[in-house]
């Protein structure tokens, strides 16, 4: 996006020796801070906008500095690195595909501490649960599923470890036996059946620099009287 910005020469002329250099100094520091608002607007939109797993994203929010002072090389960029490709189609909307073959692994409130607007808690990242899964050839030891059920619940509880069931995981919370009775209590962490996802064109990059850009001349304004003040450059 292009920033157009006027000079009134006569207005300054009078405070600098050297003009030229007093404006694109200021012009450069415009572009930079346009460029740090404009990140800082994109990260407000995509906390507002998306559910996250955890700071990954927002990590991956960066903008680009100028350093140069020849204002026909001048330029800044805001946007997320390559490892945040997902972003892009969630600007444009489309079908998010699972890479893997598998389901898309989508996490539940429970993994998120109770609500889908926190992120997801670091005990409870996929990576880590996937080496925290109860395992073993219990088919062979039980009569019926259901008593191999119970078995594995009862592993889950007291080696606090999860359990997979078809595409869904989940952690066992409580596990009580009374005679012959046994009841348990299983929350879901993450759900993996889907294969595909539609997704909704969320615009926030866009916005995030409108108004940046907008204000740009009442910044670039305010630098010059800035460097004035400072006897920078006189």
């Amino acid at each position: 996006m292009n920033i157009n910005l006027n000079i009134d020469t006569e207005k300054i002329n009078r405070g600098f020796v050297d003009l030229q250099k007093a404006s694109n100094r200021a012009a450069k520091n415009t572009l930079n801070i346009v460029a740090a608002l404009s990140r800082r607007n994109y990260v407000k939109n995509v906390k507002d906008k998306l559910i996250l797993r955890n700071n990954y994203t927002i990590a991956s929010i960066r903008y680009d500095k100028t350093e140069t002072e020849d204002i026909s090389k001048m330029e800044t960029r805001v946007g997320a690195l390559e490892r945040a490709e997902y972003l892009e189609l969630q600007e444009k909307g489309g079908k998010r595909r699972s890479k893997r073959g598998s389901g898309l692994a989508i996490p539940q409130p429970f993994a998120r501490g109770g609500s889908n607007r926190r992120l997801v808690t670091r005990k409870n990242y996929l990576r880590k649960l996937k080496s925290q899964r109860v395992k073993g050839k219990f088919k062979k030891k039980f009569k019926s599923k259901k008593a191999m059920n119970v078995a594995r619940a009862a592993v889950a509880f007291r080696e606090k470890k999860v359990l997979r069931y078809s595409d869904n995981i989940f952690q066992i919370t409580s596990f009580k036996k009374n005679k012959n009775r046994v009841q348990y209590k299983k929350n879901q962490l993450y759900n993996l059946s889907q294969r595909t996802t539609n997704i909704k064109s969320r615009k926030m990059l866009l916005p995030a620099i409108e108004k940046p850009v907008h204000d740009s001349q009442n910044i670039y304004n305010s630098q010059m009287k800035k460097l004035l003040r400072s006897k920078e450059i006189i």
